[in-house]
């Protein structure tokens, strides 16, 4: 069925289906109970005005429109609701006459299943044009983009910006509109998300026109970074808006093909990485003096961290071959950097071992091409199938076709056979290969009866109804075996996964289509990937961590598939396993945290230090060599800021839409780290010129208001208490080398770790002051500001003492103050996380009041009232133990919707962990959980009839209602506007979900479609 994928589709076709299914259970009750219809005139003739308005506002509507595919689309639509609407009056003046009338009843479902499909066909084609309306105003957006390839002259700017900018005002208002009527929440999203990214990219896209005409004109020096920040500028909202067309376009959700794309450009990105430091690795390797762990032996790291991704992506034996490649490359690089720091490098050994290495990271490389190639074709072969099967079932529909439809079918015997031939398992190969000889006797058969004017015949009828059938399940086919070469996909944050992992060791003999065993996977990995940032004895605790978790679910899961899942030996493995994971959990969490405390406490130095190089006077000394050096370390350090913000977001306590921000925050950063250095060089390159400074600082501005958002979704991702905790440790270890350095006498080492403090101190002052602002608790607001306070009135003064005991180190009294000032930080530190701990309840309570202090009145109390007589009633029963209604159980060779069954017995679950007594929300969760279950039974036509499947999606959507309105109101009562904010998404999302999916089930109940 279509998707009601708008508000006014959905408000004016969710009415008629409740009407229409008033109407089923009519007609199923006359034909099973015989019961009589009641005379339908007055509805009918109310449904027939309604019907006459709608028809002739869009005939209206098609006279005066210039829209040709609307005028195409729009008459058959009137057709069918004329026509459906002619035999309801036929229906309801029969049934007057006779109220028991057979056909009359059947006149009666026609004619309303055709107003609900014909009123459907005619919004849909309406909403269409409205959709084509701001897909042209998108594509002269597009057009007008590319002349910026031709604006040279600072009049030509002027007037390409007075020209672009009516535009796109109207395209953001247009998509704004659209967005608010759209009722899936991730179109919305996308379509808000990527206008946002144009909106933002516009004055950058001016402001890098600008430099190249300045540049161009005045012959000056970076006319090939000014036309790469254009171009880039271009290509970046050109991609946007090319993105906004497509979503436009949709009209459900399709979170595989989503998660296709985003898999197939993940792949892509950890490619081009690869690529990039290969050269470094490879220059480490060749050079036995070359020293472990530096940049050579990090590139290293990184290419089996971004390869090990990849092998994440994959399933079967290539998921297998690239893991596990990966890891034995990591081994031996782990073995040549043990050699070298014992200063055995050049030992014939050493050298084989860096040899052998270098080879593996080839043989790897081309690994992750074939697999980066092989989904993108693949996913590509299925898109091309879902686009042309449509307008092949139409040829097939249509006895008198022309041979276009045919084109379409062999088409998708092409795509099918692509798909084919990349299968890893034979057995899906085989079964697609075999519907592919089906359809093509079959649809020779056909274009041949059809050629000798036969289309219309019995048996052309009967060819086209098996075609049809046999490429639907080519479709299924193929998408399984897409499917089956791509790994069932955990969640994408650390509970989530930990989760689903604990369901599976809970029940390891259950079914989960390998969902558990894919997050332990999942947890394994990032683990590993944390290691690899990871120093000597520390790396090796977590990956010897990650392998025992590794080694026990392949125990538990082999135990599982020889039936034995359940036996003593299981049972003591998954207790085994439990713990080990409970470990590696902390133990990640730990480095994590750690890794973020180091790595965001300062974001911004080494840009500012870009931008000091880039305006250095002419005649400075070394001036291009300090810039380049400078360059790359603003690379280096952009790139830890993205590798560390995506290990908060898989590792941290994120929520989907966190994780989400964070990866569109490091894809963003990455692509505008290499503009700024282009910016920075332009400016290197015409110092003085104020086009090249403004230009810079727009690039630089933007980038650090994106890494801003990063730091911000960051801290979100991880528990602010363990973050203070974290950097608190850090700043004791940097007054520890203080110390050193003053006994030791290095000046630089102490204004090194003194700078650090303040960073550190700094970065703690801004986590404070973001969780005051998202706090309502005016008790929490005050404690977290007082603290704030007193720590921000210490930096500058340790500052300040720093400089003065590095100017006299020896000094003892300038040591002592500085330390003095040190401390005080550390105390404030304390102060700023004690206000984050829950306040404890005063222990032992306050002693009772003085009994001297008590007086007695001398009022006599009233005297007791007389026991009643007679009986005396018996003593009040306790009240009942809560007894929750259990989960029906799949009984053998029962057929269900296993997906919807699944998901209900985890809600059950989960929902019996609580008492639902005084909780309305859980009584409301177990009601839906069992309302569900029933539905996965009804829609397989298991048991129950039409009436049964109407009533129970209307009692799903009764329920979802219920809790809505509940959860709102938990919501309301919540003092964290964050926790509160992601509560509502969730409440909307859910209630969106269970009302298409009742409508879902009612519409085929009603067999619309």
């Amino acid at each position: 069925m279509p998707v009601f994928h708008t508000r006014t589709i959905e408000s004016i076709l969710e009415p008629v289906a409740q009407q229409i299914s008033h109407l089923v259970i009519m007609h199923e009750e006359g034909e099973v109970d015989g019961k009589a219809i009641p005379d339908l005139t007055a509805p009918v003739a109310a449904v027939q005005a309604a019907v006459s308005n709608l028809v002739r506002v869009g005939k209206e509507t098609v006279q005066t429109t210039e829209d040709q595919i609307l005028k195409r689309d729009m008459p058959p639509a009137f057709i069918k609701v004329e026509n459906a609407c002619t035999k309801l009056v036929q229906a309801a003046q029969m049934l007057q006459a006779d109220p028991y009338s057979v056909p009359a009843r059947d006149y009666l479902i026609d004619g309303s299943r055709g107003i609900l499909s014909g009123t459907s066909d005619l919004l849909l084609t309406f909403d269409e044009a409205e959709v084509r309306k701001i897909i042209r105003v998108c594509k002269g957006i597009l057009e007008y983009l590319t002349v910026a390839e031709v604006v040279e002259t600072m009049e030509d700017l002027v007037t390409y910006t007075k020209n672009l900018g009516p535009g796109m005002t109207k395209m953001a208002k247009m998509i704004d509109e659209r967005q608010q009527e759209l009722t899936h929440q991730e179109h919305r999203v996308m379509l808000v998300n990527s206008m946002n990214t144009v909106k933002e990219l516009l004055p950058v896209l001016i402001s890098a026109m600008k430099i190249f005409v300045t540049t161009k004109s005045s012959k000056s020096q970076g006319i090939e970074e000014a036309l790469k920040n254009r171009n880039f500028t271009v290509e970046k909202m050109s991609a946007e808006i090319n993105e906004i067309i497509r979503v436009l376009q949709l009209t459900s959700w399709d979170e595989d093909a989503w998660a296709s794309k985003k898999d197939t450009e993940a792949m892509k990105r950890a490619l081009a990485l690869i690529d990039s430091k290969m050269n470094q690795a490879k220059g480490w390797l060749r050079d036995p003096n070359a020293s472990p762990g530096d940049a050579g032996e990090q590139a290293i790291r990184q290419i089996l961290d971004e390869a090990g991704k990849v092998g994440e992506l994959c399933a079967g034996k290539e998921r297998r071959e690239i893991l596990g490649t990966c890891k034995m490359l990591g081994q031996m690089t782990d073995q040549v950097a043990d050699l070298r720091a014992r200063g055995q490098g050049a030992t014939p050994m050493a050298m084989q071992k860096a040899q052998q290495v270098s080879q593996g990271l080839d043989l790897l490389t081309a690994k992750v091409e074939n697999a980066a190639h092989k989904l993108e074709a693949m996913t590509n072969s299925k898109q091309a199938i879902a686009k042309k099967i449509d307008a092949a079932q139409n040829w097939l529909a249509d006895p008198n076709g022309g041979s276009e439809g045919e084109e379409q079918i062999r088409g998708i015997m092409a795509e099918a056979r692509k798909i084919a031939e990349l299968c890893e398992d034979p057995k899906d190969r085989d079964d697609i290969l075999r519907s592919l000889g089906e359809i093509s006797a079959l649809t020779a058969k056909l274009s041949d009866l059809r050629r000798h004017g036969k289309g219309d015949s019995p048996e052309a009828r009967v060819l086209a109804k098996q075609v049809a059938t046999s490429l639907q399940n080519l479709q299924s086919k193929t998408n399984r075996a897409v499917a089956n070469t791509r790994p069932v996909k955990a969640a994408v944050h650390l509970e989530g996964k930990i989760e689903q992992a604990q369901r599976w060791i809970d029940s390891p003999t259950v079914d989960d289509r390998g969902v558990g065993q894919a997050a332990i996977r999942g947890l394994v990995a990032e683990g590993r990937r944390l290691a690899n940032v990871m120093i000597g004895p520390y790396r090796q605790d977590l990956l010897a961590k990650c392998d025992r978790v590794e080694q026990l679910a392949a125990q538990l899961a082999d135990l599982a598939a020889r039936g034995e899942g359940e036996s003593p030996q299981a049972r003591a493995i998954a207790t085994q396993l439990q713990d080990s994971l409970k470990d590696l959990k902390t133990r990640m969490q730990e480095a994590m945290t750690q890794e973020v405390s180091d790595i965001f406490s300062d974001t911004t130095t080494p840009i500012k230090l870009l931008a000091v190089a880039a305006t250095a006077p002419p005649d400075a000394p070394n001036r291009d060599e300090v810039f380049d050096e400078r360059a790359a370390n603003f690379e280096n350090h952009a790139a830890r800021l993205g590798a560390t913000a995506e290990k908060a977001a898989a590792v941290g306590t994120a929520n989907k839409t966190t994780v989400e921000g964070i990866q569109a925050a490091v894809k963003s950063a990455r692509e505008l780290t290499p503009q700024v250095i282009s910016a920075a060089r332009i400016l290197l390159r015409n110092p003085g010129n104020q086009a090249a400074y403004e230009h810079f600082e727009t690039m630089k501005n933007q980038w650090i208001d994106n890494v801003e958002k990063m730091t911000g979704l960051v801290d979100e991702a991880i528990d602010t208490k363990s973050l203070l905790d974290a950097s608190e440790e850090a700043i004791k270890k940097d007054l520890d080398k203080c110390k050193v350095a003053m006994a030791n006498i290095q000046p630089q080492m102490l204004v090194a770790g003194a700078t650090s403090i303040a960073r550190r101190a700094n970065r703690i002052l801004l986590v404070a002051k973001k969780e005051v602002e998202n706090s309502e608790d005016l008790k929490f607001r005050e404690a977290v500001k007082a603290a704030s306070d007193d720590l921000s009135k210490t930096i500058s003064p340790m500052v300040m003492d720093a400089k003065a005991v590095a100017g006299n180190i020896s000094d003892p009294g300038l040591q002592k103050s500085f330390l003095d000032s040190g401390y005080r930080i550390l105390g404030a530190v304390a102060k700023v996380r004690e206000a984050f701990q829950p306040q404890e309840p005063d222990f032992p309570p306050p002693p009772p009041p003085d009994i001297e202090q008590l007086h007695l009145t001398d009022e006599l109390a009233p005297p007791k009232p007389p026991l009643p007589e007679g009986e005396v009633p018996p003593p009040r029963p306790p009240p009942p133990e809560e007894k929750d209604e259990e989960f029906p159980e799949q009984k053998a060779g029962e057929v269900i919707n296993q997906p919807m069954m699944m998901a209900a017995r985890q809600l059950h679950d989960e929902a019996r962990k609580w008492s639902s007594k005084g909780n309305d929300i859980i009584a409301a969760a177990k009601r839906m959980a069992l309302l569900m279950a029933e539905m996965s039974r009804l829609v397989r036509g298991v048991s129950g009839n039409k009436r049964a499947l109407i009533q129970c999606a209307k009692d799903i959507a009764k329920a979802s209602d219920e809790v809505t309105r509940l959860a709102k109101e938990v919501a309301k009562q919540c003092t964290d506007k964050r926790i509160r904010t992601n509560l509502l998404q969730v409440i909307t999302w859910a209630n969106f979900k269970t009302m298409h999916i009742s409508l879902s089930f009612l519409c085929p109940a009603l067999s619309v479609w």
